[in-house]
C-alpha cells in the first residue's frame, strides 16, 4: 500500500531526524521536510501533501499558528495535521483541540500509537455527502460571481438548514451586503463569528457593514478583533495594516494604541512600542495594564530599574494587580 506524502515541519534538525526515523520504522517513506512554518506553508500551497506533522513551538511561527491558518483554507482545511511536543500542558492540549488538530505526538515517539493515529487520519475516504456539499458550495460561489444573488442565497440557505457552518453564513452575509440589506448582513456575519471565533473575514466584513451604516464605534470594535486574531496567528503585517487603518480614520481608542504597542513589542521594535503605549497613557492615564505593558517592555530591554517603576505604577493604580506584584518581587529577588 502506498501512503500519502507527509510534510514534517520541525526547526530542530535533531528532532527532525528523530521524527523521520520514527516514521520510516512504521512504513512511511514519502516524506518532505521543512525547517520553519513559513517554508512549510509555501510547500503546502505548491505541493501535493497528504498530512502535516509540525512542532507545537517554533520561533518565527508556531505549529499551532500554522494549523489555525490552514484550517481557514478551502483547499487545505480538512488536511490531517498533527502537533509534536515534549510535554503537552493542559492549556496546549485545549488550544490545539480548539484549532482543529488531528492528533498529538509526544516526544519521544510511541511507534504503535503513531501508526494507529496516522492510519486513522489518512484512511478516511471522503464521504459522498460531503463531496456533494462541496459541489453545492462551489456552485453557490459561482452564482455570487455572476451576481445571481437570489439563487445563491437559496442554495446557501439550503446548506445552512442541512448543517450550519461559518462559511455558509459568511456567504449569505456577502450577498445581503451586495443587496444593501445591512441588518440581515450583520445577522449572518455574526452567526459566522459565533460558530468560529477566529473567522477573521467575518469580523472584517462586520466592520465594513457597520461603517456603511455610520456605526463607527462598532466598526472599530470589529476591526480591532480582526487585528487581534491576525496577531494571535502570527500575521503581524496584516494586523499592523488594520490598526493603522483605524488610526488613519481618526480613532482615539485606547485599545488600538495598546494593541499596536503589543504588536511592535512582538516585532522587537522597542522605540515604536513605547511610543504607542505612551499615546495610550495620554488617553487613559489611570489604566494599570498600560503601565504594566511598558514595564514588560523595559524588562525586555534589561532595564530592571525602569521596569520596576512602571510595574509599581500599575500596582498603585490597581492594588490587586497580582501579576505586577509577582514581577516586582522577582526583580527584588534578582530572579529577572
Amino acid at each position: 500500500m502506498t501512503h500519502p506524502s507527509i510534510l514534517t515541519i520541525i526547526e530542530d534538525t535533531v528532532e527532525q531526524d528523530r521524527l523521520l526515523t520514527a516514521l520510516k520504522k512504521i512504513g512511511y517513506t514519502r516524506i518532505t521536510t521543512a525547517d520553519s512554518a513559513n517554508n512549510g506553508w509555501t510547500m503546502l500551497k505548491t505541493s501535493d501533501v497528504g498530512c502535516v506533522i509540525a512542532a507545537y513551538d517554533m520561533n518565527e511561527m508556531s505549529g499551532l499558528a500554522l494549523l489555525k491558518i490552514l484550517r481557514k483554507e478551502e483547499r487545505l482545511g480538512d488536511l490531517p495535521f498533527f502537533l509534536t511536543d515534549r510535554a503537552f500542558t493542559k492549556i496546549k492540549v485545549i488550544k490545539a483541540g480548539q484549532a482543529g488538530v488531528s492528533g498529538l505526538f509526544v516526544i519521544p515517539y510511541d511507534p504503535k500509537a503513531m501508526k494507529m493515529r496516522l492510519a486513522t487520519a489518512l484512511g478516511k475516504l471522503k464521504d459522498p455527502v460531503i463531496h456533494q456539499v462541496e459541489l453545492s458550495v462551489k456552485k453557490g460561489l459561482e452564482l455570487i460571481e455572476k451576481k445571481e444573488y437570489k439563487k445563491a442565497l437559496e442554495l446557501f440557505q439550503t446548506l445552512v438548514n442541512q448543517k450550519e457552518t461559518p462559511e455558509y453564513y459568511y456567504n449569505i452575509g456577502y450577498i445581503k451586503t451586495a443587496q444593501n440589506q445591512h441588518p440581515e448582513a450583520i445577522e449572518a456575519f455574526s452567526k459566522a463569528t459565533r460558530l468560529d471565533r477566529l473567522f477573521v473575514k467575518a469580523y472584517k466584513a462586520l466592520a465594513m457593514v457597520y461603517r456603511a451604516m455610520g456605526a463607527i464605534e462598532k466598526a472599530e470594535e470589529h476591526t480591532q478583533i480582526a487585528a487581534e486574531i491576525y496577531m494571535d496567528t502570527d500575521k503581524l503585517g496584516k494586523a499592523e495594516d488594520l490598526l493603522n487603518e483605524l488610526l488613519a480614520s481618526g480613532t482615539k481608542s485606547l485599545n488600538v494604541f495598546n494593541t499596536l504597542g503589543v504588536l511592535y513589542r512582538k516585532k522587537g521594535d522597542v522605540t515604536e512600542a513605547l511610543k504607542q503605549y505612551k499615546k495610550a497613557l495620554k488617553i487613559h492615564p489611570d489604566e494599570p495594564y498600560i503601565y504594566y505593558n511598558i514595564g514588560r517592555l523595559y524588562l525586555d530591554a534589561k532595564n530592571s530599574t525602569k521596569a520596576k517603576a512602571y510595574f509599581q505604577a500599575a500596582l498603585d493604580k490597581d492594588h490587586g494587580f497580582d501579576e505586577a506584584k509577582q514581577v516586582i518581587k522577582a526583580i527584588d529577588l534578582g530572579m529577572i
